[in-house]
């Protein structure tokens, strides 16, 4: 039997981490090989569509070599991804002591930033097709005009990569928004904590329960308190939390408000924790 709390434990082990030099080389390590997986995805993309692009702009009887297959390539792109999310996500929040969010941005970014990369590649040296605009049959003559199908998959070699650089710069543009919207957050929590007050409020009404099969479970959920008016409110929100961190009906909860503003909602923060810090004030969904 262990005379000391495990979690608190292991609290104090994440928080010896924060903000180190270690934690850091760590998290871009992790963006790296988060990357490198998006750079698989891609080159099994690539192939794919490669295959079925050859197949439209060449004749059946065409002599031109099939293209290379990369059988690893997708199940590849599987694991490595699976892998360096997860080395991301546990050494960015070490780094950041938060796991609300991310600090910079999430994987999905670097991921695409490195498929995006390696679509660019993998087209620019893709094989050209026996003749532009024909489909030419060596064996029997029989030569066909491309129609608006075949033009369509001779222009993935310069759509497809063109469509992933679209999709990265808006997770990039996006990915600014929320950081943005996420400083403008901790700014308020920040003042608040300075000079509001914390009360003891109850929940009133939760959409359902975590799970503990997933990192965080979005609940709808209703809590109240009354503020140094003696008014009673009421705050509607839905939000993340981590399994065994959920609300239920009837359990107190803290409240930190804004005396001074105590019905602005962007200035009401809660926790369901004991004893919280910042960070449990902080959840996904948070406005």
């Amino acid at each position: 039997m262990s005379t000391v709390d495990p979690q608190q434990v292991r609290r104090e082990r994440e928080a010896a981490w924060r903000g180190t030099t270690g934690a850091l080389v760590m998290t871009v390590v992790g963006a790296l090989l988060v990357a490198a997986a998006g750079a698989v995805a891609g080159l099994a993309v690539s192939r794919f569509v490669l295959v079925f692009r050859m197949m439209q702009v060449n004749s059946v009887f065409s002599d031109s070599p099939d293209p290379e297959s990369i059988w690893w390539a997708a199940p590849g792109a599987v694991v490595g991804t699976l892998v360096a999310v997860s080395v991301y996500s546990r050494w960015n929040h070490r780094w950041s002591g938060r796991t609300s969010d991310f600090a910079g941005v999430g994987p999905l970014q670097p991921w695409f930033v490195g498929a995006t990369a390696m679509l660019w590649w993998e087209t620019a040296h893709w094989p050209a097709p026996d003749r532009v605009g024909v489909a030419v049959d060596p064996t029997f003559g029989h030569d066909e005009v491309w129609g608006v199908g075949e033009w369509v998959w001779y222009a993935t070699v310069w759509w497809l990569p063109a469509l992933a650089t679209l999709v990265t710069v808006l997770l990039l543009v996006a990915g600014g928004v929320t950081r943005l919207g996420r400083g403008s957050r901790r700014a308020r929590l920040t003042d608040v904590l300075t000079n509001g007050r914390r009360v003891v409020g109850e929940v009133t009404a939760v959409s359902g329960g975590t799970s503990p099969d997933a990192s965080r479970t979005l609940l709808q959920w209703t809590f109240s308190f009354v503020d140094l008016q003696g008014v009673r409110r009421w705050v509607e929100r839905t939000e993340g939390f981590a399994h065994g961190e959920g609300p239920v009906v009837g359990m107190p909860v803290t409240v930190l408000y804004d005396p001074a503003r105590p019905g602005d909602r962007k200035r009401i923060f809660t926790a369901t924790t004991r004893d919280p810090g910042p960070e449990d004030f902080l959840r996904p969904g948070t406005s």
